[in-house]
């Protein structure tokens, strides 16, 4: 079945919703903790990069871009157009993506009206993704109002995906301060699942055309793509993943405030198993061959020894569940970066129009 529009343009729709979530993070993590500058860098460049390799598809696509520039030029001016105000929005929001990102190479923070004025313009941008398709009324799956939204939840979790998966290698410690936007990512597969079971839903009591774009998802030649692509590798997987690392992470705290109540003890036993030595060493010493104090000293460095092991076992063991955590962290980002790929494939190609001929 022939399509309007192809990969290419949902490459385009994925970078630009990939531009918008990843500098709502970076903004997000400034209005959190300015200090955390490595997270805000990759969210940053991730932006700009992102933004900028979807506009060159757009125009490639589009062909004029680079065979009649002036129809660009036309945008500017025909305010009647759905994607002449997409061309002003992209246009600002490309514009803060640059200044923000130099002020962060150049070390210098970035204004917080900056950054809610690029929040505000990520918005527009991820939501004007699904307003771009929903605007032509002859296809159902694209013509609902909610898909710009569906389209601003999947932009802000592939974006929070792109900049946490990133920063697991180059800013892991920080971003194991960042425990609130996880619980917010965490959250979002599961909003989106619902909004896509919404979507379907509607669509399919549209029409009949309508009908058969939702059977092409669900039962059709687009099934394998959606069921094992879209909502398991990119939407169960991460849901899972987040749940994971919420677990993990919740009973290292409470490990941690344990261990917390438990130090006093501990380091009162330490001084007493050092009080032990130090006061049994002084008898070897003054009593030289006394085999019974040979044998204390000797029972005593081993008690110690084996508190110094433990509290070493219990180190490496929490070390090796972070690392595992990161692990299972990265899956889940990579599963929605995926996911949000696929959204957008799927509803451009599975669309089918009201003049549909059976």
């Amino acid at each position: 079945m022939n399509v309007i529009w192809g990969s290419i343009i949902a490459w385009y729709l994925f970078l630009a919703g990939l531009a918008a979530g990843a500098f709502a993070t970076a903004a997000l993590v400034s209005f959190k903790n300015r200090k955390l500058v490595k997270v805000q860098l990759v969210g940053r460049t991730i932006a700009l990069l992102a933004l900028a390799i979807g506009l060159f598809l757009l125009m490639f696509d589009a062909e004029a871009g680079f065979k009649n520039p002036l129809r660009f030029f036309y945008l500017l001016t025909n305010f009647g157009s759905v994607m002449t105000w997409g061309t002003l929005i992209l246009g600002v929001f490309g514009c803060v993506c640059l200044v923000t990102l130099l002020l962060a190479l150049l070390k210098k923070k970035v204004p917080r009206a900056l950054d809610g004025l690029g929040i505000f313009m990520a918005i527009c941008t991820a939501a004007y993704t699904g307003v771009l398709l929903g605007v032509i009324k002859t296809y159902p799956l694209w013509n609902t109002a909610l898909l710009p939204v569906l389209f601003l939840v999947s932009a802000l979790s592939a974006g929070m995906a792109g900049t946490f998966i990133i920063s697991t290698f180059v800013a892991h410690k920080e971003l194991e301060q960042l425990d609130m936007l996880k619980r917010l990512h965490f959250a979002l597969p599961l909003v989106e699942l619902a909004l896509l079971a919404i979507l379907l839903y509607m669509t399919a009591s549209a029409a009949p055309a309508a009908r058969l774009s939702v059977d092409r998802l669900i039962s059709g030649d687009l099934a394998p793509s959606f069921w094992l692509g879209l909502v398991i590798i990119g939407l169960i997987i991460p849901l899972i993943a987040g749940g994971i690392g919420s677990l993990v992470k919740g009973g290292r705290r409470m490990e941690m405030r344990e261990d917390a109540q438990v130090a006093p003890k501990s380091e009162a036993e330490a001084g007493s198993v050092a009080g032990v030595v130090a006061v049994v060493g002084s008898r070897a010493g003054a009593v030289a061959g006394s085999e019974s104090d040979a044998e204390a000293v000797v029972e005593a460095k081993s008690v110690a020894g084996a508190v110094t092991e433990s509290e070493s076992r219990a180190e490496a063991v929490g070390s090796g569940a972070l690392g595992a955590t990161r692990v299972i962290d990265a899956a889940g980002d990579a599963g929605s970066l995926v996911g949000g790929f696929l959204l957008r494939y799927l509803i451009i190609v599975a669309a089918v129009p009201l003049t549909f001929i059976f």
